[in-house]
C-alpha cells in the first residue's frame, strides 16, 4: 500500500525480565523520525546493512552496515533514562539486531561480583560510552541465527533465542571490558591514541576487500606509520598486517558457516591467492580446515 511504512520481518521482544530483544531485517519505505524513551542499561547494537542516524540525550550516533555485508558492532551504556531520536532518511533496507539489558538483569540474571569490585558498576562508570569493535566469527554465527532460528517447538523458540541473547551479552561486555582497559583504564592507551585506533579498524572493517597498506591506514587514521603499529601491538598484540590478515580470515570463516561462500571465495575474501596457504592460515586460527567449517554448516541444516 502506498502508506506503508516498513515491510519485512521485525522484532521485539522482552526475554526474561531486564532482558530485551529488538530488531529487524526489513525495508523501510520512506523517510521518518521516530522518538521515545529509553531505559538505563547496556545496549548492544549489530548492523548488517542500512544506515541510522540516532540521538540519545545530546549525543549523536551513526549506525550503518559496512562494506559486502560485513557486520558493525556496538555496545552504547546509558547510566540514566534518555531521551531517544531515531532518523531515517529515505527507502533502505535495515537489517539490525539490538540485544539491551537493564542493570538489574546484569547483577542478578547476568553477572556477578568479580575480582576488583561489581562489573555492572564499571560497565556504567561513563553515561553513553560508545565501544566498538569487529565482532568474532562466533558472535557474527550467534546474531544470525536470531534471524534464522532452527525449526524448534514454539514453545521452545523463547528459550533458543534468550540463550542466544545471553552469549551475545556475554562478548559484548568482553568487548566492552577490553576496550575499557586499552582506553586507560590500566595506563596502556591515552584516550587520543585510542580514538586514532579506532578510526583505524573503522577503516579495515569497511575496506576488508581492498588492498589497505600501512601508510593509508595511518594517515587516515591521523597518526604515522610506526606509531600505528605501535598502537596495534599495546592494543592487540598484533602488527597492522597481522590485524588485517585475522578480520579478513574472520569473514571468511563467516562467509563459510553461513553459506555466503564456498572455499574458493572465501580464501579470495581473505586474502590469499593460494589455497593452500589459506586452508593452513584458516586451520591455525579456528583449528579447522575450510572445507570443514563448511560441511558443519551443512550438517547443521540435515
Amino acid at each position: 500500500m502506498e502508506d506503508t511504512l516498513i515491510s519485512g520481518e521485525l522484532l521485539h521482544q522482552e526475554l526474561r525480565k531486564g532482558l530485551f530483544l529488538h530488531g529487524g531485517n526489513a525495508i523501510e519505505e520512506h523517510a521518518f523520525t521516530a522518538t521515545s524513551s529509553l531505559r538505563k542499561g547496556l545496549s548492544c547494537i549489530f548492523f548488517l546493512d542500512g544506515a541510522i542516524d540516532v540521538s540519545i540525550g545530546d549525543r549523536r550516533f551513526e549506525f550503518r552496515g559496512t562494506e559486502g555485508g560485513a557486520m558493525g558492532a556496538a555496545a552504547v551504556m546509558n547510566v540514566t533514562p534518555e531521551r531517544f531520536r531515531r532518523v531515517s532518511k529515505g527507502r533502505q533496507r535495515v537489517h539490525h539486531l539490538v540485544i539491551s539489558a537493564t542493570p538489574e538483569w546484569l547483577n542478578l540474571e547476568g553477572i556477578e561480583a568479580v575480582q576488583d569490585g561489581n562489573l555492572a558498576a564499571r560497565l556504567f562508570k561513563d553515561h553513553l560510552a560508545n565501544h566498538r569493535w569487529i565482532p568474532t566469527p562466533r558472535l557474527v554465527e550467534l546474531v544470525r541465527s536470531v534471524f534464522a532460528p532452527p525449526a524448534v517447538m514454539p514453545g521452545l523458540r523463547k528459550l533458543y533465542l534468550e540463550g542466544r541473547a545471553i552469549e551475545i551479552i556475554a562478548e559484548a561486555i568482553g568487548a566492552a571490558m577490553r576496550s575499557d582497559r586499552a582506553e586507560g583504564g590500566d595506563g596502556i592507551l591515552a584516550r587520543r591514541d585510542r580514538i586514532r585506533l579506532q578510526r583505524a579498524m573503522d577503516l579495515i572493517a569497511a575496506h576488508t576487500g581492498e588492498s589497505l597498506s600501512v601508510e593509508r591506514i595511518a594517515r587516515e587514521a591521523g597518526v604515522s606509520s610506526s606509531g600505528l603499529q605501535r598502537l596495534f601491538r599495546l592494543s592487540e598484540g598484533l602488527s597492522v598486517y597481522e590485524y588485517v590478515r585475522r578480520v579478513r580470515l574472520e569473514r571468511a570463516f563467516a562467509a563459510l558457516r553461513s553459506g555466503d561462500a564456498c572455499v574458493q571465495e572465501a580464501s579470495a575474501i581473505a586474502g590469499y591467492s593460494s589455497p593452500a596457504n589459506f586452508a593452513t592460515a584458516f586451520k591455525r586460527r579456528f583449528g579447522l580446515t575450510p572445507s570443514e567449517a563448511s560441511a558443519s554448516r551443512q550438517s547443521r541444516r540435515i
